[in-house]
């Protein structure tokens, strides 16, 4: 917000939560919107499902096929006439696959996970303005242009990021059968190798969403606190098992909005390894850490009811 008068206005609203012109940390952390990660997994399961069932119903012959090649039963003459049987066998796969994913209606289910998404990280800002700074947001003003940008673009990014996670692995499954009748793999090894491809799948597209889910979170809060004046904020991570020791080391420690703190992991050999990348909360991969907002009563121009 521009206006001066409105500014001044929520100086004099808040200024006796200041001790001066002194920073004031927010009194609650923001929550991380772990319920729009949940439905993001179930999105993302959904998918792995459509491919699970379409898969059931076409390897069994493509089995058979590779039984029969390994026995000497086969009718194939060259490894060149096997390739084209299996990659025409993964067509139809695919082509079932995609006229199942345009029923499912994936556009829609995005959408709806991002508007929870941003929903909840609203609530929070509303949460930590409140009991910070004892005032209310007003609530049309977060409506609209506001979001609706960062919201679209992320959508669609994640529809695509979705959809390619089945053609991927089907690629991958493809390969693996190729390569077994060349290699001369047992049946079980073949299967074996297949049923990793699926689980590795599916695990990523686990990551996916918490991924996506955090990196959506992190840019409606720098969203939210910039235009509100905020120039500097507290890292906050997860405090459970799973964070990383970057992330629990920066924990506490205050930051610009405008200098991201650097990354940095270890390892046995070389011990701390910088990687040259800078990340606010929730912008490194899978990363649940939150930014608490540090308020400065010269810059604060929050949108105030």
């Amino acid at each position: 917000m521009n206006d001066k008068l409105h500014q001044e206005a929520v100086k004099e609203a808040v200024k006796k939560k200041f001790r001066g012109k002194q920073p004031l940390k927010s009194k609650v952390i923001p929550h991380y919107p772990a319920s729009a990660e949940r439905e993001f997994q179930r999105v993302t399961n959904g998918y792995m499902r459509l491919l699970n069932e379409t898969l059931k119903e076409h390897l069994p012959k493509m089995m058979a096929l590779y039984k029969k090649e390994r026995h000497g039963d086969s009718r194939y003459d060259d490894i060149k006439d096997i390739e084209g049987d299996v990659r025409y066998e993964f067509q139809k796969v695919a082509e079932e696959l995609e006229q199942k994913i345009a029923e499912y209606g994936l556009e829609a289910f995005v959408e709806k996970i991002a508007k929870m998404s941003k929903n909840k990280t609203l609530h929070e800002w509303k949460r930590v303005v409140h009991e910070t700074l004892g005032i209310d947001l007003l609530d049309d003003y977060y409506k609209g242009d506001f979001y609706a940008r960062a919201l679209k673009k992320w959508t669609d990014e994640n529809v695509t990021k979705i959809k390619t996670i089945p053609g991927d692995t089907l690629g991958e499954m493809r390969e693996i059968i190729i390569t077994g009748y060349k290699n001369g793999l047992s049946i079980r090894e073949l299967q074996k190798q297949i049923q990793n491809a699926y689980g590795t799948s599916k695990h990523k597209a686990a990551m996916l969403a918490r991924d996506q889910i955090a990196s959506l979170n992190a840019e409606i809060s720098e969203m939210q606190q910039r235009d509100a004046g905020v120039k500097k904020y507290r890292w906050s991570d997860s405090h459970d098992s799973r964070v990383r020791d970057c992330h629990h080391a920066l924990n506490g420690q205050t930051f610009s909005w405008d200098d991201p703190p650097e990354m940095w992991y270890k390892t046995k050999k070389d011990g701390v390894v910088m990687t040259g990348r800078r990340c606010h909360p929730g912008q490194d991969y899978c990363c649940r850490c939150v930014a608490i907002p540090v308020f400065d009563i010269e810059t604060l121009n929050i949108p105030m009811k």
